[in-house]
């Protein structure tokens, strides 16, 4: 769905993510957090695929008309692990990390072929699945969490989403410009 605002014509921050579906937020949203964290937002869960940067009106249509026609159905993934990012003695995230499926492997090929057809920089780091459910302070000491993901049920993705991020005071907000449906 092409859902493209009119101003302005270039956005900042943009990336390509994997949108949970509403029980799949839901899930993720329920799970426990430290005291210490700063939890994401249920609408801003998500999977990011690929950071694009400044990106035009045009370069975002033609982007998301790429993947339309390339991206397709996206099956279940379960979640491997609850974990903290960088570790657990130093945390800045915690995350629903998933192992790289084939499914992951092959949406990461197509999304990085239509941006490479599209003249697009690629950025370097190779796609490391995971959502963030939580963000810590810098000041941050050692966290303790189980690491298993337990009882969560298979993530669903409905889409593969346009956002554009903005920095603000309490974290960075991020704006959907455009969809592409996966069932």
């Amino acid at each position: 769905m092409l859902n493209l605002p009119s101003p302005p014509d270039v956005w900042q921050r943009c990336f390509l993510a994997l949108a949970p579906d509403a029980a799949t937020r839901d899930a993720l949203s329920a799970l426990a957090v430290p005291p210490s964290a700063r939890r994401v937002l249920h609408a801003q869960l998500h999977l990011t695929v690929a950071f694009i940067g400044v990106l035009s009106a045009g370069q975002g249509e033609a982007l998301i008309r790429r993947l339309g026609a390339s991206v397709c159905a996206f099956p279940p993934a379960g979640v491997e692990r609850i974990e903290c990012w960088p570790d657990r003695e130093h945390p800045r995230l915690m995350v629903a990390a998933f192992a790289m499926s084939a499914a992951f492997v092959e949406l990461d090929a197509r999304v990085r072929s239509s941006m490479i057809g599209l003249g697009l920089g690629i950025d370097g780091r190779a796609l490391r699945p995971h959502i963030t459910l939580a963000r810590f302070g810098r000041r941050t000491e050692a966290v303790g969490l189980s690491g298993e993901a337990g009882a969560l049920p298979s993530v669903r993705f409905e889409s593969l989403v346009l956002y554009s991020s903005t920095l603000a005071r309490r974290g960075a907000r991020y704006e959907a410009l455009a969809s592409v449906p996966l069932g």
